[in-house]
């Protein structure tokens, strides 16, 4: 009997193993609302107003659904820690960096110095050495989903791709809406690690026949589960930390709910079929439970399986509604007011323009590569700007900027209606965008960059420096020295 269980066992196992590589779907064993998104391990949290935690960066061959992969991660998580703040707090962070290359970090979306040890990219921690960051929260840091990841010129694609980053969410999101208080919450850090570059290599099969050279992950894991009640809703908190490509996901049956983007609250609800999140963006969504069952969670536009079975939708893996049913929060009707700019007076318009080489291998804005030593920009603390950023290529470029938010205005000079801030735009093909830009924070003198956030084409080139300066001051000196 023993000998028959085992074999029993085995057999199971093998079927199990081989239905999750042919069609990349989490094995079901059978519904209950209890069978929530697994948690991202290692969260930090701050205590009495200061988070203190090490950051290790080091090489770390990683499974990533049953391919086994030359990752880089921070303290062993391919998700990426994660680190929960409030507004006001201070971070203390030790960063250690075991690669073989330079490394520092970048705290995408928050309002800080970017000078000294603070939120400063042009930082580089050499192999072997450590590097003690202190970042203080504004006390006025809208709450929200943002993240932290290497920004070494040069590096970034790579190392963000192979797993450095992860997610930083300053606290009260759902304290800002009448009627969240107390919703259930679901974090999914998106991935992706893709082959067809320089610095990925796999002999594994099953890269090219199920993963068509790209591994796409939720959270470290490429089938996933999410447990629901019928009729309940949740706040899903979706973080877009692929290096270069857009993430498209639907879930069978359902509808999003989209009340924040890049960490800030919109100005009311926006329902959609498909969540389309650029590298580098966030969602905050509420998701209405349907009636019992089970749900695929897609990522559109992924290749997977091989001849006859081969679709462009992947599975990332499934909800399941049971259990008893709730009533679900009705559409939300009073949001935060997130102010409007367009009350502010302009004091000054620029034009920027991206583009790039024939051979798509160098990558420009204004017609000039990136130098960590030259100032493209200089503002004056106080100033309201207007700039009508261009894309001269028929490439996909997504604009950001460190240290604030913006407002856009307009499309390819089409005013569009007041939707709230972002810190990272889709800039159209041939197109434009028009953004407001008000530098009137006195955390965010100093010099910082602005580019491109495909990691692609900022590393070769599509990115430039601002310096935001107190009147009748000196221009900085070249901030970007080794440590």
């Amino acid at each position: 009997m023993q000998r028959r269980i085992r074999i029993i066992d085995l057999i199971v196992a093998i079927a199990l193993v081989a239905a999750a590589s042919l069609v990349m779907l989490s094995v079901r064993q059978g519904p209950s609302p209890d069978d929530n998104l697994r948690p991202i391990q290692g969260d930090v949290r701050s205590v009495g107003g200061i988070l203190t935690t090490t950051l290790e960066a080091r090489d770390t061959p990683m499974d990533l659904g049953g391919v086994q992969v030359q990752a880089a991660t921070y303290n062993g998580n391919y998700a990426g820690p994660v680190l929960r703040v409030h507004p006001g707090d201070l971070m203390r962070i030790h960063f250690v960096n075991h690669l073989d290359t330079p490394s520092n970090l970048h705290f995408h979306g928050l309002i800080s110095s970017p000078q000294g040890n603070s939120d400063n990219a042009h930082i580089q921690v050499p192999p072997g050495e450590s590097f003690d960051y202190e970042v203080k929260i504004a006390d006025h840091q809208p709450p929200g989903l943002y993240w932290y990841h290497d920004h070494t010129h040069g590096l970034a694609e790579q190392h963000v791709m192979r797993g450095l980053s992860g997610a930083l969410l300053v606290e009260g999101f759902a304290r800002q809406f009448d009627g969240l208080a107390g919703i259930e919450e679901q974090l999914l850090v998106v991935k992706d690690y893709a082959y067809d570059n320089d610095f990925n290599h796999s002999d594994d099969p099953r890269v090219a026949m199920y993963y068509n050279d790209r591994i796409t992950t939720i959270n470290g894991l490429t089938a996933m589960r999410i447990g629901m009640h019928p009729g309940q809703t949740q706040l899903w908190r979706l973080s877009n930390q692929g290096a270069n490509l857009i993430s498209h996901l639907t879930l069978e049956g359902h509808r999003f709910r989209i009340i924040g983007t890049d960490g800030q609250v919109t100005t009311a609800e926006t329902v959609v079929d498909t969540l389309d999140i650029a590298p580098a963006s966030r969602m905050d969504v509420l998701v209405d439970a349907g009636a019992p069952g089970t749900y695929q969670l897609i990522a559109r536009g992924l290749l997977t399986g091989t001849d006859e079975q081969q679709t462009v939708d992947r599975s990332m893996g499934e909800v399941i509604v049971a259990g008893e049913p709730t009533l679900p929060i009705a559409t939300l009707r009073r949001f935060p007011d997130p102010h409007d700019l367009r009350a502010l007076s302009i004091t000054g318009r620029r034009t920027l323009t991206l583009s790039q080489s024939r051979d798509s291998e160098t990558y420009f804005i204004d017609s000039q590569k990136f130098d960590h030593a030259r100032t493209d920009i200089r503002v004056a603390l106080g100033s309201v700007e207007e700039w009508i950023v261009r894309n001269d290529s028929d490439d996909f470029h997504s604009f950001h900027i460190h240290q604030m938010s913006f407002q856009p205005i307009a499309v390819n000079g089409e005013p569009i209606a007041f939707g709230g801030r972002l810190d990272n735009i889709r800039v159209p093909e041939r197109g434009s965008v028009t953004l407001l830009l008000s530098f009137t924070d006195p955390l965010i003198l100093g010099r910082f960059m602005y580019h491109c956030h495909v990691l692609k084409h900022e590393d070769r080139g599509m990115m430039g420096n601002i310096e935001v300066y107190q009147a009748n001051t000196p221009a900085l000196a070249h901030a970007g020295h080794m440590h």
